[in-house]
């Protein structure tokens, strides 16, 4: 801010003694009080924003980071969400393998069967 409010009060003075002819002493002392109370005063205000800038410079420091965390954590809930599909798809195998195993090795429930009678054969007596 090269152009101050203290510069802009002595402009303004320096102007209206131009204009106006002659001006007091006192007049011009309380002229250049005023600008240079100005001056202080956009100073201070000037070194408030500064400290605003950097306090804010901070804030997206601090931003960036937390989203940089939020992005490697988003990366590893999809890569164990992956390993996770992955690891579903494999029970499922192993479960099928595992229920074909024990088909082979455990006994197979069968059946029961009815046995019919067989017909009576007639016996023909052997009269001879």
């Amino acid at each position: 801010m090269n152009f101050t409010a203290g510069k802009l009060a002595i402009a303004a003075v320096a102007i209206g003694v131009g204009l106006g002819g002659c001006a007091t002493r006192e007049s011009v002392e309380n002229a250049q009080n005023a600008a240079n109370a100005a001056d202080h005063r956009a100073g201070a205000a000037q070194a408030r924003a500064d400290e605003a800038y950097g306090i804010g410079n901070n804030a997206l420091g601090v931003d960036n980071q937390a989203l940089g965390v939020g992005n490697n954590a988003l990366a590893s809930a999809q890569a164990a969400n992956g390993k996770a599909d992955a690891n579903t798809t494999d029970v499922a195998k192993l479960k099928r393998q595992v229920a074909y195993l024990q088909w082979k090795v455990l006994p197979h429930h069968k059946k029961a069967r009815h046995h019919r009678k067989a017909p009576a054969v007639e016996q023909k007596a052997n009269n001879s």
